[in-house]
């Protein structure tokens, strides 16, 4: 099992990719990770701290997927987590200050020019892997995480604005299922840059839109597929009055209903704006009843 494939902390802030020296990145490796054939493991936790000495305004964060990732987030800790490697059965806390969420491959997120996302000097930086491994081998492997600095001397913040529908009910055996979370109001002036959506294997497509109902002005719509869940650039502007809508299409063939869950066998229907100003941690959560 990936419990005793966990090693002890070998990872740490490197000086570039490879390890190669870089004055405008810092990166870092995860410890090794061992998933066990038709294994699944909720999640992998893994720790480093950036160096004293100057905050870090992040221009660019690129992960570099190992295999069997089925998801990647990094954050800034607010508490201090254990240092290195341990098991971490949530997938947010309170305490976690998003840097960047990722499904399967999803990609480099690069900030606008002139803004950035600002971590104070010395913080605890922490890598979450979702593990799935759909082989009939035995997977070991690692990730890594770089972060290329800011040149702007005083950058607009970027940050994580969160959708997250948790009521969900997919019946068994039923086609072109719609959910649905509407956001109203918005709460934050935002300019989006990027966006992420985020199903499992029944989804089949992702759109948010604005206005008094859902899609009446789509701000992004994508078929969904699994293996290709992409940070997708954007360029529009959310109002703190606007009524944000997000809907998920499904299909289900099982013969059983789905609901929220974060296991792969079931599903979820999350989405995340990147934008600046940011000004401090928000979102919008939709709880069965």
């Amino acid at each position: 099992g990936c419990t005793g494939g966990v090693g002890a902390a070998d990872g740490g802030v490197t000086g570039g990719t490879g390890g190669a020296p870089a004055d405008n990145e810092v990166a870092f490796d995860t410890d090794e990770y061992t998933v066990a054939p038709g294994e699944e493991v909720e999640y992998v936790c893994f720790t480093t701290r950036l160096p004293p000495g100057e905050k870090l305004h992040i221009a660019e964060v690129e992960p570099i997927y190992g295999k069997a990732i089925h998801h990647l987030g990094v954050y800034q800790t607010l508490k201090d987590e254990p240092e290195g490697t341990f098991l971490c059965p949530e997938l947010i806390r309170e305490t976690w200050m998003p840097i960047y969420a990722g499904g399967i491959e999803s990609g480099t997120l690069t900030m606008p020019e002139g803004a950035a996302m600002i971590v104070p000097e010395g913080a605890q930086i922490l890598v979450q892997l979702h593990l799935l491994n759909t082989t009939g081998e035995t997977v070991k492997d690692r990730a890594r995480v770089v972060l290329r600095k800011s040149e702007a001397a005083e950058p607009v913040r970027a940050g994580i604005f969160g959708f997250d529908n948790r009521d969900l009910t997919i019946p068994a055996l039923a086609k072109d299922v719609v959910q649905e979370q509407t956001c109203a109001p918005v709460g934050r002036e935002m300019d989006v840059f990027a966006v992420f959506g985020h199903m499992h294997q029944r989804g089949k497509k992702v759109e948010i839109s604005r206005g008094d109902t859902p899609g009446e002005e789509v701000l992004y719509s994508a078929e969904w597929e699994f293996q290709d869940q992409p940070t997708a650039p954007a360029s529009f502007h959310v109002s703190k009055d606007d009524s944000i809508h997000v809907r998920c299409w499904y299909d289900n063939p099982d013969k059983y209903d789905v609901h929220y869950g974060e296991k792969t066998a079931d599903e979820m229907c999350t989405f995340v704006f990147y934008y600046t100003p940011f000004t401090s941690l928000f979102g919008c959560l939709k709880s069965p009843q």
